[in-house]
């Protein structure tokens, strides 16, 4: 199901045909790459802990259970179970393996684990402090190129990483998690990348390196982007490997240190980039649309219409 199918009728939102053909896209994917490599880049422990696909995607998963908890409301109540139930429908993670990433987010500091008040058998998970900000660093990352490129009222609140717009966009995108699993199916050449330890920090490194270059050919020292993102050199040689047989890299020069980014892969790029962007576009407009009417935060999906 598109995002148009899902929008409320009276939401004018971008699409991401309108994203793509727009003047300044460049510099918006340029801010967005520069944004994310500026969170991420040199954190090692986040980005083991986070930086593939199905730990991204339950990361997220947990914050907008969070928001949409309601404690008289025992269907709202953020558990282990309501956390797999979601999941099922990306594909991307074995009950075993979400309960995986839990232990470690709850060792980490960012989630805890209580007794339900109304329930001392049930166990919620909760964000903390840390989870909820460094959420809120994900999701201005992802608001900068829209806010790059339509500057006029442009994005303030996810920029100035405001906590009310957080809750509200979070707690709206509980609505579209489908969308997202399907941005994420139809682009397999992303998920090349997605679906590997620290894959798409490697890819956001060479377009940000071929860009800066006005090309596509970059010399990677293996060595050194592995320190970066906490993978072993071998790690980043495979996945430019499989990328390479996949046709969407080619490798030349000793020890395969030249990597030249094919139109492929910058066509798959851009797509899930500008997908990724109409789809923040649409919860920005229905979640300010809810602050400003302090309405109860519910859609009147087009399906229904």
């Amino acid at each position: 199901m598109s995002s148009s199918e899902l929008a409320p009728a009276d939401i004018s939102y971008h699409s991401p045909q309108d994203i793509l053909a727009h003047p300044r896209f460049v510099a918006a994917r340029t801010a967005f790459v520069d944004a994310v490599l500026a969170l991420y880049e040199g954190d090692v422990f986040l980005t083991r802990l986070l930086l593939e696909a199905a730990r991204t995607v339950i990361f997220g998963v947990i914050v907008s259970l969070d928001a949409q908890y309601d404690e008289s409301d025992r269907a709202t109540w953020p558990t282990m179970g309501l956390l797999k139930q979601q999941m099922t429908q990306f594909g991307l993670a074995s009950p075993r393996r979400i309960e995986d990433l839990v232990a470690r987010l709850i060792h980490s500091g960012f989630l805890k684990s209580n007794p339900a008040k109304r329930d001392g058998r049930v166990r919620l998970l909760t964000p903390t402090a840390e989870m909820l900000a460094t959420d809120r660093g994900w999701l201005a990352a992802h608001y900068l190129p829209l806010h790059v490129m339509f500057p006029d009222p442009g994005y303030p609140q996810p920029i100035k990483d405001d906590p009310s717009f957080h809750r509200a966009q979070r707690l709206v995108a509980m609505g579209f998690l489908g969308h997202g699993a399907q941005i994420l199916a139809g682009n397999p050449a992303m998920m090349l990348f997605l679906s590997r330890d620290a894959g798409v920090m490697i890819l956001i490194k060479l377009i940000q390196m071929a860009g800066a270059r006005d090309g596509h050919l970059s010399e990677l020292s293996h060595e050194d982007t592995g320190a970066l993102f906490g993978v072993s050199r071998t790690h980043v040689r495979k996945i430019l490997q499989d990328a390479e047989r996949e046709g969407l890299v080619a490798l030349s020069g000793r020890g395969h240190r030249f990597v030249e980014l094919k139109p492929v892969v910058w066509q798959a790029f851009d797509r899930f980039v500008a997908e990724s962007m109409s789809g923040h576009d649409l919860l920005f407009k229905i979640a300010q649309r809810q602050m400003n009417t302090s309405a109860p935060i519910g859609l009147t999906m087009a399906r229904e219409r």
